[in-house]
């Protein structure tokens, strides 16, 4: 017996067994040695002979625990019921320190049997028996963790494990995990770090550490796990190929991984890596041959009638075969692709999403049908809700595009992409301020985005917040643009600078534009038009010309040029000017514009029939033309038909009612001797513009001529607040200053008339007469001397200078101009 326990001691199982077959022969009531040969049994594997001695020793000795005990370990897989009974029977006989592997042995039992609570109750019963026993902390931990969802009480007991074995890989991980799922990454990425400085080979391990580290968005150093894996030499890691094509194609090592995952399928040809292989192509952008492995996949799931299974596996490679065709803008192929997998799997939202979207590029109206089958199935799909977006958006139906933004965005709260289209959407809708508050919130989401910056300075640009425009379209124009969209921001940014009166800023947008687009005509045009306002107007003549150039039929090119020509103020450039709108009417008989421009052209040559004809024609072609009818008015008042000229300025205000027409009109009532009227109609005038200087001067005239002269006063002072240069109102100003006698504020405008026209007769002529009234001859006699040499032909002038010199006893002097001033009068007498 003692021979038989040293060999079974020692493992020599085979010498052991024929030892204690000898003992039972001589005495078959040998308990002891059917035990002992039972237990070698086990361990050799022959448990139908281990298990008929062990219950040879129960029968023999009804109280030996250890023959229960390992007879419940033998049965524990095949039938555990009976092995939970021989586990609760050995521990009743033993329930000591000695027997505790029966507890440990029954509590994997129950867990295999899913009762939690009494395999818990067991693990407790092994740590009560021996607090050390790793194995039953990381059970109920386990449990704890993965069953009842009682995080905080498993971390607990990998702890425990964790302080009796510091160098527990099992635990590390497990807590990791347990830390994972109450959202406690850091706590989570250290387990695992300590788990691969134990083990650092394991690929497993990295894995995780790369998951949690994408977690905490810490994706540089997740991205490292990952190319650490690649890098990995471990058995264990490069036997699985599929694996670690996986970690190749994350990698970007595309090449590699379809290397790897070919030559699997030469040793072992499976659809499933048929498939992950044409996945991986599909991200190499190798649609044709992704098609190729797909074929493969599908020939090898189809059964011996050569018909296909109508499984989900089936369904899914005729999506991704529809995928790689709409890759190749091969739609019709795509869509049949989805077809079959809905065929196959009648609830695959993704694949009614896919046909839906091919149907949209193919202009099929079923395309909305699919988006809502997608959405039926799968009521959180956000690119379903974004392409019925899109969908209604092209329709023109705004307000249901809208709402289907909002369903995204309920989805996915911070998607950019979802706000920065809403917003496009309620641009389109014409809600202006709610399309800035989303594309704000593109822009908070995603500071690069061009395009919401450009449809939010647009927004600005609508609403007349002109300053955040400027702004938006200063930071595009900072930013990487394309030479379309930088093109449009320039030429959006001068139209704004144009609709503020900046045409400084706008001519330099639109001429850094024709550096993008050197061939557009419309932009030297817009040029053109900037430096005629800027009363630049050789350089206007010269835009024009180059806009001529690219464009040789443009009426608006002509029209501009002729406008630039007439504003030289002389023969020729009347002349030039005439040529240019004779040729826009020639290629546009009904431009209304040349002909307007073409009568006040003939109007300054003084051909006033031919311009009546010209504003005439305008009337013809456009009844409602306001414009015209005020050209021909000016034209009748200048040939003194004054009746004529009242018509038409009435029609004018008939069409509409502008400050120029009515100031206008109280001219035509003013020569007509009607200065009520005219008053009525000035204040008119100020009250449709308050900005008007026109109308304030010429209504300061009627006061003045009342000899109203504080009125005259206030109002010729406002025509100085809107045009400070105005030359005619300072110096009516200071004739009104003189007869208020405000002295020096008469001095003060008439130096201001002086330095804006120092070659005024005028000017120095009332100056003459304010020193005459305060008694200061000389500076009198001075200032009329001045006027003199200015208008030398002028009688009164004469006799003024001559009274002057009396009083200042040139007596000889005097008598000259007072010839002189009798011989100019005697001339203009004759004539």
């Amino acid at each position: 017996m003692k021979h038989g326990i040293y060999f079974f001691d020692h493992s020599v199982l085979t010498t052991a067994i024929q030892d204690f077959t000898a003992v039972i022969k001589e005495d078959t009531s040998n308990a002891q040695a059917r035990l002992y040969r039972g237990r070698a049994y086990a361990k050799q594997q022959q448990y139908r002979n281990a298990i008929q001695d062990l219950a040879a020793v129960i029968h023999l000795d009804p109280s030996c625990w250890l023959a229960f005990y390992h007879r419940g370990c033998i049965l524990r897989q095949i039938d555990p019921k009976r092995a939970v009974q021989d586990f609760s029977v050995s521990v009743l006989i033993n329930d000591t320190q000695e027997n505790y592997c029966s507890f440990l042995h029954r509590g994997i039992v129950y867990s295999e049997q899913c009762q939690w609570s009494l395999a818990i109750s067991d693990f407790e019963s092994v740590l009560a028996l021996d607090s050390s026993v790793v194995f039953a902390y990381l059970n109920i931990g386990l449990i704890l963790l993965l069953h009842l969802d009682q995080y905080y009480e498993a971390i607990q007991q990998f702890t425990n494990a964790i302080e009796i074995d510091p160098l527990n890989v099992q635990a590390y991980v497990c807590r990791a995990q347990a830390y994972h799922k109450i959202h406690s990454l850091p706590n989570a990425v250290k387990d695992i770090n300590r788990a691969i400085h134990l083990y650092p080979n394991k690929s497993q391990l990295c894995i995780l550490r790369g998951q949690y580290l994408m977690e905490l968005k810490k994706y540089e150093l997740s991205s490292l796990c990952i190319h650490q894996l690649a890098e990995m030499d471990e058995e264990s890691f490069t036997s699985q190929p599929v694996q670690q094509a996986l970690i190749q194609s994350f990698c970007q090592n595309h090449d590699k991984a379809i290397k790897c995952l070919r030559e699997a399928t030469r040793i072992q040809p499976e659809p499933s890596v048929f498939v992950i292989l044409g996945k991986i192509q599909m991200k190499a952008k190798k649609t044709k041959d992704a098609v190729r492995s797909f074929k493969k996949a599908m020939k090898l799931l189809m059964t011996s009638a050569k018909i296909l299974p109508n499984t989900f596996e089936v369904a899914e490679i005729y999506y991704l075969t529809g995928l790689c065709r709409m890759e190749q803008k091969s739609l019709l192929r795509a869509r049949d692709a989805f077809s079959m997998a809905i065929r196959l799997h009648s609830s695959y939202p993704d694949a009614f999403y896919r046909r839906g979207l091919c149907q949209m590029q193919l202009r099929q109206a079923k395309c909305i049908q699919d988006f809502n089958r997608a959405l039926a199935l799968c009521p959180s799909h956000f690119q379903a809700y974004m392409s019925r977006a899109a969908y209604y958006g092209s329709k023109g139906r705004y307000s249901k595009a809208i709402l289907n933004c909002n369903e995204a965005i309920k989805i996915l709260p911070n998607n950019g992409r979802a706000y920065f289209y809403r917003g496009t959407l309620k641009y389109q809708n014409k809600s202006f301020k709610a399309a800035i508050e989303d594309l704000s919130k593109t822009i908070d989401l995603d500071k690069t985005c061009i395009l919401a910056y450009y449809n939010r300075a647009v927004c600005y640009h609508q609403i007349k917040d002109f300053r955040k425009a400027l702004k938006d379209y200063g930071i595009l124009l900072l930013l990487e643009l394309s030479k379309e969209i930088g093109f449009k921001v320039l030429i959006n940014r001068g139209l704004l600078y144009v609709e503020l009166g900046d045409y400084g800023n706008a001519c330099e947008d639109f001429k850094e534009a024709t550096l993008l687009s050197p061939d557009d005509s419309e932009i030297f045009q817009a040029i053109g038009i900037c430096y005629h306002r800027l009363h630049e107007f050789e350089e206007a003549v010269r835009s024009f010309d180059q806009a001529l150039k690219l464009d040789p039929v443009s009426v608006n090119a002509c029209v501009g040029r002729g406008s630039s020509y007439m504003e030289n103020r002389h023969e020729a450039g009347c002349k030039q000017a005439q040529k240019d709108f004779l040729r826009a009417i020639h290629l546009n008989p009904k431009c209304i514009k040349a002909r307007i421009c073409l009568g006040y052209n003939l109007q300054a040559l003084g051909k006033l029939q031919k311009a009546w004809s010209q504003f005439t024609v305008a009337i013809c072609i456009d009844p409602k033309c306001h414009a015209a009818y005020d050209g021909r008015a000016s034209v009748c008042l200048q040939a003194g038909e004054t009746f004529a000229a009242f018509q038409d300025i009435n029609a004018a205000l008939k069409l509409t009612t502008t400050a120029p027409l009515l100031t206008n009109r109280g001219v035509i009532n003013q020569l007509m001797g009607y200065l009520p009227c005219a008053m009525k109609d000035y204040q008119e005038a100020i009250s449709v513009d308050p900005n008007y200087a026109l109308a304030y001067f010429n209504a300061a005239n009627i006061y003045f001529h009342n000899r109203q002269f504080s009125q005259a006063y206030c109002y010729y002072s406002k025509v100085l607040e809107l045009d400070p240069r105005n030359e005619s109102a300072v110096m009516n100003r200071a004739i009104t200053n003189t007869l208020l006698n405000n002295i020096e504020e008469a001095k003060e405008d008439f130096e201001k008339a002086i330095c804006l026209c120092p070659f005024s007769a005028a000017v120095y002529f009332n100056r003459a007469n304010l020193y005459n009234g305060l008694k200061q001859y000389e500076l009198a006699e001075k200032d009329i001397s001045t006027a003199l040499s200015i208008q030398a032909n002028d009688a009164l002038m004469y006799k003024f200078r001559a009274d002057i010199r009396g009083k200042l006893g040139f007596n000889k002097e005097a008598v000259e101009d007072y010839k002189q001033a009798l011989s100019i009068q005697e001339q203009i007498d004759s004539m």
